[in-house]
């Protein structure tokens, strides 16, 4: 009897072991069905997404450092990136998240992109002389431009052989009436500052040189400016004076510019310093040589100058010197005892005068006549400091003359008399009047007016 007790109580200690199992695994799998639904249902909602984009407004959309977009994705719950479209001006903008934070962020993007500002593009030209100052030393001014305005600016290169060049101008209508205002700012500082050289300019005395062929035939500038148009333009027309010459095929001049005015103060300090024998005698020279640079009087006007010893010779009294005066080209004899030791510091400023010669032209036999010469200095008004529109034509190879200088290309240059408001194309003056005859493949040249003072790059260098 106690056996089958037993028995019975392991029994139904057995069942209701069963029953508690077969419960807890209905219960664990109907959380397990539960999850796989959810997930289910999660995965059903989840959406990617693709929007156009116009590409000027991606930049915008990012933001600085991605700031824009980082914020945007976080208030919409998406995951955001862009891939290209190609042959478009569109990017894709693609969007993955569930089906309402999408469409959150696909709101948020299109209230971006009607809230941007219009852009508009505009012309604007100024003269070519001061695009140099538009631009600054290094970008800084343009850049600074930029930066004020907001707007983009740049400098076009295609037009070329013009007094004016186009700077364009995008941004918002403000942003570029901010920037124009700019650009025009610069403008009129440059103007200002040409119409004071010009007034300085305009107080020049006519400069009357010796016109023996013996006192320039050997001339060679030690040390000048040398000029070369503007990158992308070779026709540029700038202004010059002629200071001196020997012929059609060998003259000097002097740009039209703020180094003209800086020559004339550099001579009035000169003949000031000078012209009192306490200074002088400061300055006396033991013995004067080839080559030695001296300050030295002009007798046509009794004003001092930066000259060059070209040569000495002996008269019958004392020692004479040669002279070369480097910043006009003219040559004058005088006597050593009157020369004087330059001062260093005058020596800041670049020697002015550029030896050049009339492109496109010959004499009509083996030299030039006496006639041909005083036409050419008739027409080119030398030493009176008459502006003419002057643009280089190719150059020639100056050969090397002396031991201490080195040969450097000389520039043929175009001439034209633009007094009383007519063009005159001074080679081809010379050659109607039958002082001149057309070198081969030259007879043809454009003379418009389009003289601009600074479509010129100059830079120093030694001859």
């Amino acid at each position: 009897m106690r056996t089958i007790t037993k028995s019975i109580t392991i029994l139904f200690g057995l069942s209701a072991f069963g029953l508690s199992s077969y419960l807890l695994y209905l219960l664990l799998k109907k959380d397990n069905d539960d999850e796989l639904y959810n997930n289910y249902v999660t995965t059903s909602k989840f959406k990617t997404m693709e929007i156009k984009i116009p590409k000027d407004v991606v930049r915008s959309l990012i933001g600085r450092n991605g700031t824009n977009i980082k914020q945007l994705q976080e208030q919409s719950n998406t995951r955001i990136h862009f891939k290209e479209k190609e042959n478009s001006s569109d990017k894709i903008c693609v969007i993955k998240g569930s089906v309402d934070c999408c469409n959150i962020a696909f709101h948020l993007i299109q209230d971006f992109i009607a809230n941007q500002p219009i852009l508009e593009s505009d012309d604007l030209w100024v003269p070519s002389g001061f695009i140099k100052q538009i631009i600054g030393r290094g970008g800084t001014k343009i850049n600074e431009i930029r930066s004020l305005s907001g707007a983009k600016l740049t400098v076009v290169n295609d037009e070329k052989g013009l007094n004016s060049q186009r700077i364009t101008i995008k941004g918002t209508r403000e942003q570029i009436n901010v920037a124009r205002s700019l650009v025009e700012e610069v403008v009129e500082q440059c103007q200002n500052s040409q119409q004071i050289i010009e007034e300085s300019l305009a107080k020049r005395e006519p400069r009357h040189p010796t016109k023996s062929p013996e006192m320039v035939k050997k001339i060679e500038s030690p040390k000048c400016e040398r000029m070369s148009p503007i990158p992308g333009q070779q026709d540029s027309q700038f202004e010059v004076y002629v200071s001196a010459m020997e012929s059609p095929s060998k003259f000097w001049l002097q740009i039209v510019g703020p180094k003209a005015t800086q020559l004339d103060c550099l001579v009035d300090e000169m003949t000031e310093y000078y012209g009192k024998p306490e200074n002088r005698s400061q300055h006396t020279l033991d013995d004067v040589n080839e080559g030695d640079l001296v300050a030295a009087i002009f007798k046509y006007d009794n004003k001092w100058y930066r000259a060059e010893v070209l040569s000495t010779s002996f008269n019958s009294e004392e020692k004479m010197a040669l002279l070369y005066y480097v910043d006009y080209g003219d040559t004058d004899t005088v006597a050593c005892k009157d020369l004087y030791e330059l001062r260093t510091d005058l020596l800041r400023l670049h020697f002015q005068a550029i030896e050049s010669f009339l492109a496109r032209v010959e004499p009509v036999g083996e030299s030039w006549t006496e006639e041909a010469i005083d036409k050419f200095e008739e027409l080119a008004q030398v030493a009176q400091w008459k502006k003419l529109s002057a643009r280089i034509n190719g150059y020639a190879v100056k050969e090397k003359t002396r031991a201490r200088r080195e040969g450097s290309p000389v520039p043929g240059i175009d001439l034209y008399n633009v007094s009383n408001n007519e063009d005159i194309d001074i080679a081809e003056e010379l050659v109607k009047e039958g002082h001149a005859v057309f070198k081969r493949g030259c007879e043809l040249r454009s003379n418009s007016r389009t003289t601009s003072t600074s479509n010129l790059s100059v830079r120093s260098g030694s001859s």
